[in-house]
C-alpha cells in the first residue's frame, strides 16, 4: 500500500494565490461573455450608422429607407420634385390623398402622391437638380473670372495636361455641335477652346 498522502506533485492542493488568480480569470471571462451577450441584444438587426460615415454611406442608408417604403430608382426624380415643393403645395397634395386614405402611413401617402403626379414631379425634380448644378457652376466661374488676368492667360497651369473634366466637356460639346474633335490640347488650350465654343453648353443661355 502506498503510504504517500499525495500521489504526485501535480496532485498537490492549489496555493491560496493560485486559487485567487484562477477565480479572477474565471470572473473576467464570465463578465466578458455577459458583455458580449448584452451587445448582441441591443445591436440593431440592420446597422444604419457608423462612426465616420461617408457621403456614399449617407446615400445608401437613406436610399434603403425609401426602398423599404416601396420606392424604386425610377421614382428618384419624382421624389426630388416632391421634396422641392413649397410647404403649402405639399400640404395641399398630401391632404387630398390622406383624406381618401386616412389609415395609410406616410410612406404609402407619398407613393400615392408620386403615382398621381409622376411626370410633373419628375420634371420639377430634374429642374431643381439643374438649378443646384447651375448655382455651383456660376459660383465656380465667377471665382475663376475674378482671378488675376495674367494668371488666367499666362499662368503655368496652361502647360499642364488637359483635365478629365475638360476632356469630357470637349467630347460632349463636339457631339452637341456636330463638329470634329480637336487635336491634342493642353489645359490652357482646352480652356480657350471651350470658351470659344460657348461651353459649358448646359448653361450657355444663362451664364
Amino acid at each position: 500500500m502506498n503510504s504517500q498522502i499525495y500521489e504526485s506533485d501535480d496532485a498537490k492542493p492549489e496555493s491560496p494565490t493560485a486559487k485567487i488568480d484562477r477565480s479572477i480569470a474565471q470572473l473576467k471571462q464570465e463578465r466578458a461573455e455577459i458583455a458580449k451577450r448584452r451587445r448582441a441584444l441591443i445591436e440593431p438587426e440592420y446597422k444604419t450608422v457608423m462612426s465616420s460615415p461617408t457621403d456614399m454611406h449617407h446615400k445608401i442608408t437613406l436610399g434603403a429607407v425609401l426602398v423599404n417604403a416601396g420606392m424604386r430608382a425610377a421614382d428618384a426624380d419624382a421624389i426630388a420634385g416632391l421634396l422641392a415643393l413649397t410647404a403649402g403645395d405639399f400640404a395641399d397634395r398630401y391632404g387630398s390623398v390622406a383624406m381618401a386614405r386616412p389609415q395609410a402611413n406616410v410612406g404609402e401617402i407619398m407613393l400615392h402622391m408620386i403615382d398621381g403626379g409622376s411626370r410633373e414631379l419628375s420634371a420639377l425634380g430634374l429642374h431643381d437638380a439643374w438649378m443646384r448644378r447651375f448655382a455651383a457652376y456660376s459660383q465656380d466661374r465667377a471665382e475663376w473670372l475674378s482671378r488675376d488676368v495674367e494668371f488666367r492667360l499666362e499662368g503655368a497651369w496652361r502647360a499642364a495636361p488637359m483635365t478629365s473634366d475638360q476632356r469630357w466637356l470637349v467630347r460632349v460639346t463636339c457631339r452637341l455641335l456636330d463638329i470634329a474633335m480637336p487635336g491634342h490640347l493642353l489645359r490652357g488650350q482646352a480652356a480657350d477652346w471651350l470658351e470659344s465654343q460657348g461651353a459649358n453648353l448646359n448653361y450657355g443661355d444663362f451664364a
